[in-house]
């Protein structure tokens, strides 16, 4: 295990939005709803707050993701 000095966040942040962004690629080319896409969708969206890209990709959400979205925060 690495000692907590060496970690960094800005490397961090960089690759996390990286593989979110590449989730948003492959989401975008599968006409499918997969089981955790809303959570997922939702991290890049804050991660990505001040992009417009993100707010995009939020607003394209198909309807049945955002009613099952909108269904596991009511139950």
């Amino acid at each position: 295990m690495e000692p907590m000095e060496n970690f960094d966040p800005e490397i961090n942040r960089i690759h996390t939005l990286e593989c979110l962004k590449r989730l948003m690629i492959h989401y975008d080319e599968d006409d499918a709803c997969h089981c955790r896409q809303g959570e997922f969708v939702a991290l890049y969206v804050l991660y990505n707050v001040d992009s417009d890209d993100a707010i995009i990709t939020s607003l394209q959400l198909k309807d049945t993701l955002v009613y099952e979205m909108h269904y596991r925060s009511v139950t």
